[in-house]
């Protein structure tokens, strides 16, 4: 008998005295094409694990609902119910492992791992990747560079300063930690001296020399950032001395190593708050991107870095268009930011989707002027302009606020194909700049225009439906060897999930932009049923990860396509196609939902 392989999941989660038990149990099985190995409805007795070939999972209405490769299991759920709905047959040629119902079932008693895996919910899943991530963010520890960590923003004096002039300059520059010259040697003066200091009651015009050692614990830039914790924990100290061919340059303070696995994006925000131009913006940017790809490799799951990133969007927003408006123009206007953007759950760079709301007195020459320019500079940045153009730069996005008003009545009583585009983009609206006030009575009277018309409402939700013959028998189809393996994520389940919580916020009166915040408002308010709730943010927490897997693959190759939706259902793991199987099915399970709550049949 061919040894199984226990290399993959549920199975390495075993123990030694465990795999010899599977061991003894299982059997191999070839199945022809079109062989049906379980038949819906009928008793499961056996659990199976795939080897060769391809099986796919049909449901009662004929439609291939899954598709099972290598190293896939299938199913494992029939086993306790006893019978499955689902026909599973050979697509191409199939050699299977054949694991007995009463082996599993000790093993899942005996290893609750093991048994949690089949039968978890999502959620409890997903927890389990966040624990094996856990392990890959310790290893990152191990190989990142002290460069990687270090901030260059080292601060000279010399011996003779003062150290009045150390406190004022620290405190100018922010800093714990001052280089020192003198003599010919590098001395550091940090913030603990003054301590010493007051204690000898030393006077503030004495040099810093005296208070400054010279003997310095350092490393070097192109060291590993886990030797500098060593040494720091060594020598008890709180800080490094950074050299670069064997000359200081600066300091790696605690703090910025912590900052750097916990939250590397404190370094950007430091450097958005002092940036004088826009030159510095575009370096910051570029910075923005490198701090996805650490937090991601770290373990950070997309919404959390969605979160970070519209802080810092917001940040860099806001000091672009500070720099280039005029200040009549800021003042008197509401820079907004929509869509994904607005809702807090855009990650990678995509393109510019924001609008200028102003009072009647602003000089449209001046804010057109600007809004250029700021298009512009948004693609310097890394925004490339927005197909559709809704940006700022088009008049239909930069408007007063009272004809931006008519606007959003004639897309709540004229609701067309566009209409409804523009209102679903425009309900997730978040302000960057300016008057706030404008965006606020804007949506007010978006609220009243449309939570009093069922109808409207309605057609406002169909949405979801856009893209359904799309979906239709996406697992059919890759069964062809001619189709593309790529499944266009936000299409399928990201944006049935957002649009079908956006309608019933927007039915419910509910402030909230984002779409988590959202189902838990709506969770809290007896609109969702709470276990639909819990797994529909898992769901969507699921699929955003996945989709950002994908956009830093395509930045990885620098593909030039806007790929960052396109899921390559090949690269995905065992495990991976088994939550988005998962997520999926709840997804569908919410569109019926949405279906039967705003009676989408009538429209």
């Amino acid at each position: 008998m061919e040894r199984f392989d226990f290399n993959f999941p549920p199975y390495e989660y075993l123990a030694g005295n465990e795999r010899a038990t599977l061991q003894s149990a299982v059997d191999i099985a070839f199945f022809e094409d079109e062989a049906v190995i379980i038949e819906a409805s009928q008793p499961v007795d056996y659990l199976y694990v795939v080897i060769k070939g391809l099986v796919r999972e049909m449901n009662s209405e004929g439609e291939v609902v899954g598709l099972y490769h290598a190293k896939d299991t299938f199913e494992a759920r029939a086993l306790v119910e006893g019978h499955t709905p689902h026909r599973f047959i050979v697509q191409e040629e199939a050699l299977v492992y054949t694991l007995p119902k009463a082996t599993i079932t000790e093993l899942m008693e005996a290893n609750p791992r093991f048994g949690a895996y089949f039968y978890a919910s999502l959620a409890d899943k997903l927890s389990n990747m966040a624990h094996n991530k856990d392990t890959q963010q310790f290893e990152n520890l191990f190989t990142a560079k002290v460069r990687d960590a270090y901030r260059d923003n080292a601060v000279w004096l010399n011996g003779s300063d003062s150290i009045i002039l150390a406190a004022q300059t620290m405190k100018q520059h922010k800093t714990k930690s001052i280089l020192v010259r003198h003599e010919g040697r590098v001395g550091l003066f940090t913030e603990s001296a003054f301590r010493d200091i007051v204690i000898a009651g030393a006077s503030t015009e004495e040099p810093i020399y005296k208070w400054s050692p010279f003997e310095l614990i350092s490393i070097d830039i192109e060291d590993y950032v886990f030797n500098a914790l060593l040494r720091m924990t060594q020598f008890k100290i709180q800080r490094v001395v950074v050299t670069e061919n064997g000359q200081p340059i600066g300091a790696l303070e605690q703090i910025d190593v912590l900052a750097y696995f916990s939250n590397h994006t404190h370094l950007v925000a430091q450097r958005l708050d002092r940036a004088q131009n826009v030159d510095e913006l575009i370096d910051i940017a570029d910075q923005m991107t490198q701090s996805i790809q650490i937090l991601h490799s770290s373990g950070v799951r997309a919404p959390q870095l969605a979160q970070l990133m519209q802080v810092l969007n917001t940040s860099l927003f806001e000091k672009a268009w500070r720099l280039i408006a005029p200040a009549e123009v800021y003042d008197r206007s509401c820079l907004i930011v929509m869509g994904s953007e607005g809702r807090g759950e855009q990650i990678l760079k995509t393109d510019q989707d924001n609008a200028l709301i102003m009072h009647e007195d602003v000089d449209t020459l001046a804010a057109e002027k600007a809004c250029d320019e700021f298009s512009r500079t948004l693609a310097r940045l890394g925004y490339p302009p927005c197909n559709g153009k809704i940006m700022v730069n088009n008049p239909f996005w930069r408007k007063p606020i009272s004809e931006f008003k008519e606007t959003i009545r004639q897309w709540c009583y004229a609701p067309d194909g566009d209409s409804l585009m523009n209102l679903a983009i425009f309900v997730d609206a978040k302000a960057v700049a300016g008057d706030e006030s404008l965006l606020k009575e804007a949506k007010e009277l978006l609220h009243r225009s449309m939570t009093n018309d069922a109808g409207t409402l309605g057609r406002f939700a169909s949405a979801i439906e856009l893209f359904d013959h799309q979906n239709t028998g996406f697992f059919a189809q890759l069964l062809h060897r001619d189709s593309s393996s790529h499944m266009d994520i936000k299409k399928m389940g990201v944006f049935p999930v957002v649009h079908g919580v956006r309608a019933l916020s927007l039915e419910a009166h509910l402030s909230e932009t984002n779409t988590f915040d959202r189902i838990a408002r709506l969770s809290q308010a007896g609109v969702l049923d709470e276990n639909l709730s819990k797994d529909l943010s898992e769901a969507l927490t699921y699929l955003l990860d996945i989709r950002l897997k994908a956009g830093l693959l395509a930045q990885a190759v620098c593909s030039l396509e806007d790929n960052h939706n396109q899921v390559d259902m090949q690269s995905l793991t065992t495990l991976e196609r088994d939550l988005l199987k998962e997520a999926l099915s709840v997804v569908k399970r919410f569109k019926g939902m949405i279906r039967s709550h705003f009676h989408l049949g009538n429209f």
